[in-house]
């Protein structure tokens, strides 16, 4: 294909693209540790937004600069001499236009097929399934999104299964904030009885600070451990030479 341009016109390219591609991925990292990695086709349509936004404002200011001034040696008169900075004919600052209607066909096609869950099947954060503060029914709605294979950045893992049946794990670079601690390798699994666990990975390695801070204690099976509240257990075990920190929940299609 044959690109036509005047002076910086061909920015609009690298523009638009580098800065969709940067805003998405911050996005869909942000959406990744709240809990709700399957609006990733939203971020993906306001990171074009601001491709388009970039690309209006830095074509605008090019083609906002004053024009020089020269003087025709044979009349005498002055002649202003512009530089605009355009691709294919457009003033660079235009093609933002276009670049807004794929972001809203995009957006919309978000809305389109991804209504909201029931007011009792809706999703918690990420961060309140790992503490224990989730609903019963979010643990579940989060296990049926992880079967149907609609949230963005988990992988199933079934060699990790030991007494589970399935285990899904996030990306390693995705992080939660558990107890005050930055917590990263989170899984989600689910048990042959039908029980669901979530668990983290800390920074830290002093399971007895943990545990003072948590006010676990030793549970026959579960490590140390304290109950929660309707059956569910938070839980603090040793893992690789870290702390792993979360929750395991009673299925409440059985227990309800």
């Amino acid at each position: 294909m044959i690109f036509v341009w005047s002076g910086l016109g061909f920015l609009v390219i690298p523009i638009v693209f580098v800065t969709s591609m940067a805003v998405t991925l911050v996005l869909e990292k942000l959406l990744g540790v709240i809990g709700h990695g399957e609006w990733l086709t939203t971020a993906i349509g306001f990171g074009i937004l601001a491709g388009a936004a970039a690309n209006w404002f830095i074509g605008k200011k090019l083609n906002s600069t004053p024009p020089r001034e020269l003087i025709d040696a044979k009349t005498n008169e002055t002649v202003l001499l512009y530089k605009r900075h355009k691709f294919f004919w457009i003033p660079m600052q235009y093609w933002s236009f276009p670049v807004v209607a794929v972001s809203l066909i995009v957006l919309f096609s978000q809305s389109g097929h991804a209504a909201p869950p029931a007011r009792g099947n809706s999703l918690p954060p990420l961060q309140a399934l790992v503490e224990c503060k989730g609903a019963a029914s979010g643990i579940a709605a989060y296990a049926d999104k992880l079967e149907e294979g609609t949230l963005a950045g988990w992988a199933k893992n079934p060699e990790l299964s030991a007494f589970m049946s399935d285990v899904w794990r996030m990306p390693k670079p995705m992080t939660v904030t558990v107890a005050g601690l930055q917590a990263r390798d989170v899984r989600f699994g689910s048990y042959e009885l039908g029980n669901y666990a979530v668990h983290a990975v800390t920074e830290t390695t002093d399971l007895d600070a943990i545990a003072r801070q948590l006010g676990l204690r030793g549970v026959d099976g579960r490590g140390l451990a304290r109950e929660a509240g309707k059956g569910a257990w938070i839980v603090a075990r040793q893992f690789k030479g870290r702390v792993e920190v979360g929750c395991e929940y009673p299925n409440p299609r059985i227990a309800g």
